[in-house]
């Protein structure tokens, strides 16, 4: 059981934030932040892709297409994993 009379501790809030004297916003730097693109634009962009396909990939899908099965264990660990659950 508290005490009533005991004060509430409370955390102080951080000092409110300023713009740094040294770092001025100027008309140049307002142009660079324009052309900038957010997270979401910069992973949707044409030049997050390779020019060239990974070799790896090139392979997998060509033994997809000529029939070859899967040979990675995923497949045996779900069932083993069914099992044990």
């Amino acid at each position: 059981m508290t005490n009533p009379e005991s004060p509430i501790s409370v955390p102080a809030l951080p000092p409110p934030q300023r713009a740094r004297v040294d770092k001025q916003t100027t008309p140049h730097d307002a142009a660079i932040e324009a052309q900038l693109k957010m997270p979401n634009e910069r992973d949707e962009s044409v030049e997050m892709t390779a020019a060239e396909p990974d070799p790896v990939i090139v392979q997998a899908a060509a033994d997809v297409e000529h029939g070859m099965q899967d040979t990675s264990k995923g497949a045996e660990l779900d069932r083993v994993y069914k099992k044990l659950k």
